[in-house]
């Protein structure tokens, strides 16, 4: 990437920047050389740098050994600036360090080869050389810019050497007079390599505030507070960019949402799943939707989260998210509902580790429906707590609501028996006094009532039957 950026601002400045003007060394220059090298020139302006070189290559021929130091070196500047045009680099490169080694050209040129060569290794992936010919016009030429140092900084980060290109694109960055973005990405990428989190979070936290609407400086910005367990910092910085409207893409608000829950706000983050939900950005995905329900359930919204956890377990694998769907309604006291969730649970599998306490509290479920005198509910009731009581981690307390249970069948029972034996007496007692007052009246001479004679009747049939057992 870093070489696609620079290659076509490097032609033309190889072009334009060290191509020499025929009438600024027409006074140096042999006269027939400096009139070739005008045609050639003329040439290059026209961008017909083919047929610039077939003219210079003429030239090289004809005049052969009879040119001078200066001549030969000026020709093969120009050459190499038209196989620039070409991008013929290695014969740009060849001409350039023939060009310098003759030594004939002024000294502002002949570093100002020296940086073409610089730029041109960089082109060609020759890192090394490219770093050697930029360090050697550096020391020779004060005027450096930003993009100088860009690309040796570039150069150095090719060949791994990260503390040395960190120090360029730092200079790079000082020197630029608008921030430059390639600048700071690289420098990001280098501080990244290097391992440097507080420099590089400080560089991040500069970068939003330049390219606020850039969503992949706000991600990594907080990823790096969460790195350093600045998770309040971390959260701002997502929570300001899903606020500018930058995030729409569901794994981070999912993420900010567990945010919203770990600063004690459950109920925004599952306010926020919602919307997103509904407005598509997050899927309802057994994993969304478990998530969802558990921040309504922290909220104590459980009856919110009942029909998430209700979606949410049709679609699981196991039973363990019908399992929290009973406990929200137990939460709720719908017995009724919970029992059934539990046997969901139950029934689905793959509970593991809750399965015994899907048991107990299956029976919990049953018994809260128990009406008074309602043995069946209680049997059923104590059949859930009859399996619970193979399991280690719930046997005692299985065995304490199975002890409850048969305690409440045998007061039960012993209240009735005594409310039987208590209404048998006073029946007794209602008949005693009623043959009574039937043989009142039957003394007095009264006509007695059919009732009355059918109780006198049963009671001298009961005597002489008593009598005879006797």
């Amino acid at each position: 990437m870093l070489r696609t950026a620079l290659h076509w601002p490097l032609l033309a400045l190889l072009v334009f920047g060290a191509a020499i003007a025929p009438h600024a060394q027409a006074d140096t220059l042999t006269p027939a050389v400096a009139n070739d090298l005008l045609e050639a020139y003329e040439l290059l302006e026209e961008e017909k740098s083919a047929e610039a070189i077939t003219a210079l290559n003429r030239l090289m021929e004809r005049r052969g050994e009879r040119m001078s130091d200066f001549d030969r070196a000026s020709v093969l500047q120009i050459r190499g600036s038209a196989y620039v045009n070409e991008e013929n680099f290695d014969a740009a490169l060849d001409d350039f360090e023939v060009a310098i080694r003759l030594g004939a050209l002024p000294e502002e040129q002949q570093n100002r080869l020296r940086f073409n060569m610089a730029q041109l290794y960089f082109v060609t992936e020759q890192y090394e050389k490219s770093i050697e010919f930029f360090e050697e016009w550096m020391a020779l030429d004060p005027d450096i810019d930003a993009n100088t140092y860009f690309m040796l900084a570039g150069a150095n980060y090719q060949i791994q050497r990260y503390q040395e290109s960190l120090d360029a694109i730092s200079q790079a960055i000082e020197l630029a007079e608008e921030p430059e973005r390639r600048y700071y990405e690289l420098k990001n990428v280098l501080l990244s390599e290097l391992e440097m989190v507080p420099e590089r979070t400080e560089l991040l936290a500069e970068m939003v505030t330049i390219w606020p609407d850039e969503l992949q400086f706000w991600r990594q910005l907080s990823s790096l507070y969460l790195q350093q367990n600045e998770e309040l910092k971390s959260f701002s910085a997502l929570e300001s960019a899903y606020l500018a409207g930058l995030i729409e893409d569901g794994s981070d608000i999912l993420v900010l949402a567990q945010f919203y829950s770990s600063f004690n706000n459950p109920y925004r983050g599952a306010r926020l799943i919602e919307r997103e939900m509904e407005a598509g950005r997050v899927e309802r995905t057994v994993e969304n939707l478990e998530l969802l329900s558990q921040l309504w359930s922290q909220s104590r919204e459980h009856r919110e989260a009942i029909p998430v956890l209700s979606e949410a377990a049709a679609k699981s694998d196991t039973g363990n998210l019908f399992f929290r769907l009973g406990q929200a309604y137990l939460a709720t006291e719908d017995n009724e509902a919970a029992a059934e969730a539990f046997e969901d649970a139950l029934d689905k599998g793959g509970l593991e580790d809750n399965q015994a306490e899907a048991w107990i509290l299956l029976g919990n479920a049953r018994f809260n429906q128990a009406e008074p005198g309602d043995r069946e509910q209680r049997r059923l009731a104590d059949q859930a707590f009859a399996e619970a009581e193979r399991f280690a981690s719930t046997r005692a307390q299985a065995r304490d609501w199975r002890g409850y249970i048969r305690a409440i069948n045998e007061t039960e029972s012993r209240q009735a028996s005594l409310e039987q034996e208590q209404s048998e007496r006073l029946e007794a007692a209602a008949e005693e006094r009623f043959l009574t007052g039937c043989r009142a009246q039957q003394l007095a001479g009264t006509t007695l009532s059919e009732e009355c004679e059918a109780a006198l009747e049963a009671a001298r049939e009961a005597e002489e039957a008593e009598f005879e057992d006797r």
